[in-house]
């Protein structure tokens, strides 16, 4: 499956399921997820600690299930992958989901991506899934982060107080949340689908 705003089509997200087999993709993927300058502000445990080849594998495996759904991020104008995102502990009944995005390739950062990524990643959570809220949270020193989540329309809803353990030292983490018509009030997707929708 493949998402793209036919608004601002230099962004597009593909379906893990797509890439299932791609083993130079899975191969890159596992060199962002490597990188502590792509991944120290995730402050996710998993993200920072040392991983076998094998995290990829349960990553596909995770990212395609009933309840969790992963993209690679392409950039349209280099044609390049450059990131992930997913929408993850999906709730049919609650109609909620927990968000995520990371930019893998460094030159692409500060370009304008992850904004785009947010809009789509949300216009389907929304539009196609029938979410009626998505969440998400960042560490409190990703500025490019908690800028996203403001411009998207999201509202700080909480502050887990040294949460994070990043380089040695601790820090909070904050907790994002927008409604449907929270993300519809602001945000234009002409949202294109190009394979089965979930």
């Amino acid at each position: 499956m493949l998402l793209k705003n036919l608004n601002e089509p230099d962004v597009e997200l593909h379906s893990f399921e797509t890439y299932r087999n791609d083993e130079t993709l899975a191969a890159r993927y596992f060199e962002w997820l490597e990188d502590l300058s792509v991944t120290n502000l995730i402050s996710s445990e998993e993200l920072i600690l040392p991983k076998t080849f094998s995290f990829i594998a349960d990553s596909f495996k995770r990212f395609t299930s009933k309840n969790s759904i992963g993209f690679f991020i392409k950039h349209n104008v280099t044609d390049k992958m450059v990131g992930t995102a997913k929408l993850d502990q999906i709730s049919f009944f609650k109609r909620t989901a927990w968000d995520g995005i990371m930019i893998g390739e460094k030159d692409y950062f500060g370009k304008g991506i992850g904004y785009k990524t947010y809009k789509l990643l949300l216009a389907y959570g929304f539009s196609i899934l029938g979410l009626n809220k998505i969440a998400g949270g960042c560490n409190e020193h990703n500025v490019a982060m908690i800028r996203i989540f403001k411009k998207i329309g999201y509202r700080e809803e909480g502050r887990l107080r040294q949460a994070d353990y990043i380089n040695g030292e601790y820090s909070d983490h904050l907790v994002f949340g927008i409604l449907r018509q929270e993300f519809f009030k602001i945000n234009r997707v002409n949202l294109g689908i190009r394979g089965q929708p979930r």
